[in-house]
């Protein structure tokens, strides 16, 4: 059971150009992924019969929005009926989670959107 391999020869002039192009980075220069320090946080919803928490890994310069966003995608609400609240204050949309000085390991709460007067 011997195989018999045919010889082949390359000449120069049947050789294909080999184009080398270098791969200066795997990742996007711009990402849209807030760059601040990452912190754990706990958000309980204070919304219906039980309370449910959920922990998430957050950017400290990530937008309340986004993370309001993020959040209402976890505990099936619709973001325009609760508000973000951290020591005793209500989260704005238009800032970033760092301006409340929400630390590792903190609870952050969602509370209804108050109808109160409608």
């Amino acid at each position: 059971m011997s195989e018999e391999f045919e010889e082949i020869s390359f000449d120069e002039e049947e050789k294909e150009e080999v184009i080398e192009t270098e791969i200066k980075s795997k990742t996007p220069d711009k990402t849209k992924t807030p760059a601040g320090k990452k912190i754990s946080v706990y958000f309980q919803s204070t919304i219906g019969p039980s309370p449910k928490q959920e922990k998430l890994v957050v950017a400290t310069d990530a937008p309340i929005s986004d993370i309001k966003y993020t959040v209402s995608q976890i505990f099936g609400l619709p973001p325009e009926e609760f508000h973000l609240s951290h020591a005793g204050r209500t989260c704005d949309n238009d800032d970033v989670l760092e301006d409340y000085g929400v630390e590792d390991g903190d609870t952050v709460l969602l509370i209804p959107v108050s109808t109160a007067g409608i």
